[in-house]
């Protein structure tokens, strides 16, 4: 595994408190050379080669700068095949950063965060191969079976993927007043489902809360073609490798991916205090009689060492 920062979301806060944290990334931010690395993949991915030449600076300046923001885990390394040999593609990792300079007890108290096993869903419906489940220690040997995902064996999976069809997880209520509440966040890592994989393989990723579909993901594709950071040595290389992590928030504005609007649906909607629990459904959307499908990791797989992660924080 690379020495990265694990960074969990899309949108990172620090504490000064932490300094084994903040010192990588401090250290990254400190020249403009690598800031303007950090813009130049506000959009889309580029290469060390490309990097360099929009910079105007030698290939070799390029690529220790790259590392330096790989190592503070604000940007990724994917090594794909290219013309001559393979090339170093370069992706920023997170979308906004915030350091507190005071202590973060009290901010922190106010996050509430529960995270679920990617095999913990309570329902599954509609799955169509291709589709499977695996877990860290082995697959689990009913690949392309649907009724794998009914198997009490479900709960240790760390990777599931399906074609078509849905999963759906039950988190604890929200034990807050609609009122004091800021948002209400879902995350976990991604991609599509095709066979072994197929990086220009896309598909419409939909989440659902509480009934209320708030936003779809298109997602580019089935990524493979370097082993995800946290793979078992048996998981073998032409399979889905790793996927992206997406945070998904709510609040009292509207619903939002990755700081994008991506529907009208708020909190008010979700009738946070009408039950006992808080329902999250992940699934694709089949158009044009083609489902790119869905792949999702937990702490066995991928890149991000988490499951299906929710967060609210309430006001102070």
């Amino acid at each position: 595994m690379r020495n990265v920062s694990n960074f969990t979301s899309k949108n990172v806060t620090l504490n000064i408190e932490n300094l084994q944290a903040v010192q990588p990334v401090a250290h990254a931010l400190s020249t403009q050379l690598r800031l303007q690395i950090l813009l130049l993949l506000d959009h889309h991915g580029m290469s060390v080669n490309e990097i360099a030449r929009a910079l105007d600076v030698p290939v070799s300046t390029a690529a220790l700068n790259v590392q330096v923001l790989e190592k503070a885990g604000l940007i990724t390394c994917d090594t794909q095949p290219g013309v001559r040999g393979t090339v170093k593609i370069c992706d920023r990792r997170i979308d906004s950063l915030v350091i507190h300079l005071t202590a973060g007890a009290q901010r922190q108290n106010r996050i509430h965060r529960y995270e679920m096993p990617v095999g913990g869903y309570s329902l599954a419906g509609d799955i169509r191969p291709t589709c499977g489940l695996a877990g860290r220690n082995g697959p689990f040997n009913m690949d392309d079976s649907p009724a794998a995902f009914y198997h009490p064996a479900r709960f240790s999976a760390d990777l599931l993927w399906a074609r078509e069809g849905y999963v759906e997880y039950l988190f604890p209520a929200v034990n807050h007043a609609l009122d004091e509440i800021e948002y209400l966040e879902f995350s976990f890592e991604a991609c599509s489902e095709a066979p072994c994989y197929r990086n220009d393989w896309p598909s419409r990723i939909y989440v659902c809360v509480n009934g209320q579909e708030i936003g779809t993901w298109n997602c580019p594709g089935d990524f493979g073609g370097r082993r995800g950071l946290l793979n078992p040595d048996w998981w073998v290389d032409a399979n889905t490798q790793y996927g992206q992590l997406k945070t998904w928030r709510i609040n009292h504005r509207g619903s939002f991916l990755e700081n994008q609007s991506v529907s009208g649906i708020c909190l008010r909607d979700l009738a946070l205090d009408k039950t006992d629990h808080i329902t999250l459904r992940i699934g694709t959307k089949k158009e044009k009689g083609v489902a790119g499908g869905f792949n999702l990791f937990g702490k066995g797989f991928g890149d991000y060492p988490q499951g299906i992660v929710m967060r609210y924080m309430c006001k102070s």
